[in-house]
């Protein structure tokens, strides 16, 4: 229920997307500089709405911003990252963002810990590909009467 410019809070596990999405547009429209809102709503779009585009949107105002520490751009390239792997974007295009990681921030632990995700990257996506179901074969009902009755020598 709205009252007076208000949303009623809830629990997140009861939270409407939609009003969610909403209300941090319109804060966003008066705050554009708000990052920690910025980021909610990128999250928003990743997880609820599974719009990797407008994440990507959100997240990229973020990291071009110049006003971040290294930390909090290198943590939101992670999360575009992150992001991209469950949202399904192809094996290039994460490489792309964790190595932004590696080339701005080259003296920082946080492009260290990208080298490992890149180095185990392959990995991560044959984790999330559908195994085929293969059929090893029919088993006998009756094994060893398969060629009748013995006979004597």
């Amino acid at each position: 229920i709205e009252s007076a410019g208000e949303v009623e809070t809830k629990g997140p596990e009861e939270a409407d997307p939609d009003q969610l999405a909403e209300t941090y547009i319109r804060h966003l429209e008066a705050h554009p500089h708000d990052s920690v809102e910025r980021e909610k709503l990128a999250t928003l779009y990743a997880r609820d709405f599974k719009r990797l585009d407008l994440a990507e949107a959100e997240l990229g105002q973020l990291i071009n911003e110049t006003n971040h520490k290294p930390k909090q751009v290198a943590q939101w390239l992670n999360l575009l990252a992150k992001f991209q792997i469950e949202l399904g974007a192809d094996v290039a295009t994460v490489r792309g963002t964790l190595e932004k990681i590696v080339e701005r921030f080259t003296d920082l632990p946080v492009a260290e810990i990208a080298q490992r995700w890149l180095a185990l990257l392959n990995n991560e996506f044959r984790g999330r590909q559908e195994t085929t179901i293969l059929k090893l074969g029919v088993y006998e009902q009756n094994l060893g009467l398969k060629y009748g009755r013995p006979t004597k020598l």
